[in-house]
């Protein structure tokens, strides 16, 4: 495929994707601001949180890796007469097998994980058991969004997981807020909100003809066996410690302080959460790419696309940046309870900055993950998870929240800079150009030039002038310079239909 087909797919499934993940924003703007801070709320929002990291990082684990397996070895099954010859239900018994097993050694030794990590919240110690069917649910539905890709189909499925919950969350606590229901019946909801996404999600397949259950066990030859084995053990470790190393921020945070401290770094996460929009669109759409062109030694689409996926995500990922960090103050301000809430303002800094690396480093870890030599990543993830575990217990007593979000940005940096060295170590490749300076550049010049604007009185008067104004500033300096070719064809065939981008 011509690399112009395959960026336009992406471009389409990222802008369509964009567009569902910038509604939840919204929806999760709102909640933030005028629920989520409430005090009655925000204790079990933290609560809510903490399960669901819980499901997050062990998710290699429960599925045993079975996403990672169904975009290494889709296409060795690809065969739509066939079914894709069993390769659906191969991923999902990986994940009962895997949850069972951890749900038996959980069990075993709930004592010790209960007093672990409920040893000073009332809260967590009467709820912590309902992570054993939410990280089963949680689980399944999460593995059925991922292999959708393997289609080109993110969209419906990001509603139904992604948007779904960012609507059916807020509905529930709302109503805990206005005493209709109670804590133990919206966790409850909860687990049925996850049963309802995985037969959702299945049912959509079924309709676009890609749903198979039929198991195919003569396809499976033991050559194939033993190398989707080993690279499910292995990405079982490198994915575990990928989520230790960059997302075990909130489960520190509530082990090693107050479900309401929880809740407070929750909604500055939450806030941060934004850049991730054109992340998850664009990998979602290019993971299928980057398998196919190092399947086929593609080496120049996939170094073009490389650089591509940088720019673009960087340059969409300091326009959301810019638009948050101008508005920070008014942005807590509106917040019910802003004097304790605000608490977060420099760990929604970091983490923003820590996204911001992560962005312009581009699809290295993809590049790495998916090639011949994933086996590289296994050690500097297992010392980089362990690194971020030790600087949250160092930090976060002398730093408190922000100390967390520190150990985030140190973690993802020293990730994204091995990865950086082991592409073009191996493959002659490294995402930047001179414009991904320039671009950064432009930020801070569009950033200081609104920063220092007079306040209106009104704090939310205040975001829209200083969002605004730095969005038109940064977007015309960005177009000026063309940092990027398929941002300013875009721009192009919006604005002028009939004309080349």
């Amino acid at each position: 495929m011509h690399q112009f087909g395959a960026m336009g797919i992406i471009q389409r499934q990222g802008i369509k994707h964009s567009i569902v993940n910038f509604t939840g924003l919204a929806i999760g703007t709102l909640c933030t601001l005028f629920l989520y801070a409430q005090k009655d709320v925000v204790e079990a929002y933290g609560l809510v949180q903490y399960l669901l990291s819980i499901a997050m990082i062990g998710f290699p684990i429960f599925s045993l890796a079975s996403p990672s397996v169904g975009f290494r070895f889709f296409p060795k099954f690809q065969d739509k007469s066939r079914g894709h010859n069993g390769l659906l239900p191969l991923l999902l018994g990986m994940s009962l097998v895997g949850w069972a097993v951890c749900a038996v050694v959980a069990w075993l030794n709930w004592d010790w994980i209960s007093g672990a990590l409920a040893h000073d919240s009332v809260l967590l110690d009467q709820h912590l058991w309902i992570a054993f069917p939410l990280t089963l649910l949680y689980t399944l539905a999460l593995l059925l969004n991922q292999y959708s890709a393997n289609f080109k189909l993110i969209v419906v499925p990001s509603i139904l997981f992604d948007l779904s919950l960012k609507v059916v969350l807020p509905a529930l606590l709302f109503a805990m807020l206005m005493h209709w229901i109670d804590l133990r019946l919206v966790l409850w909801l909860l687990l049925g909100h996850f049963c309802l996404v995985i037969l959702s999600i299945m049912l959509y397949q079924r309709r676009m003809g890609e749903l198979s259950l039929r198991f195919d066990w003569s396809f499976l030859k033991p050559s194939l066996r033993s190398e989707i084995g080993k690279y499910a053990g292995f990405s079982v470790l490198t994915g575990l410690a990928l989520l230790l190393a960059t997302k075990a921020d909130t489960l520190m945070v509530g082990t090693l302080t107050t479900m309401k401290s929880t809740g407070i770094y929750a909604i500055a996460l939450n806030i941060a959460a934004a850049l991730e929009i054109p992340t998850k669109s664009m990998y979602g759409a290019s993971v299928s790419f980057v398998a196919k062109y190092l399947a086929d030694e593609n080496w120049t689409e996939l170094r073009s696309l490389y650089q591509k996926v940088s720019i673009n995500l960087l340059t969409a990922g300091l326009l959301i940046f810019g638009c948050i960090w101008v508005s920070a103050d008014d942005l807590y301000t509106l917040m019910p309870n802003s004097s304790e809430v605000s608490q977060g303002k420099y760990v929604l800094l970091f983490l923003s900055v820590a996204k911001l690396v992560d962005m312009a480093a581009g699809l290295n870890n993809q590049l790495v993950y998916y090639s011949k030599y994933y086996r590289y990543s296994l050690v500097s993830l297992g010392v980089l998870a362990v690194a971020n575990i030790g600087f949250n217990v160092w930090l976060i007593p002398k730093l408190g929240l922000t100390g967390a979000a520190v150990a985030t940005l140190l973690s993802l940096t020293c990730y994204n800079l091995f990865n950086l060295y082991l592409v073009w170590k191996k493959f002659q490749m490294q995402p930047f150009t001179r414009n991904n300076l320039v671009v950064a550049l432009l930020a801070v010049l569009a950033i200081g030039a609104v920063w220092f604007l007079p306040s209106t009185g009104y704090s939310f008067l205040n975001i829209v002038v200083r969002a605004g104004l730095f969005s038109l500033l940064f977007a015309v300096l960005v177009l000026r310079f063309r940092i990027s070719e398929d941002i300013n064809g875009l721009v192009t065939r919006v604005f002028n239909p009939g004309r080349p981008g």
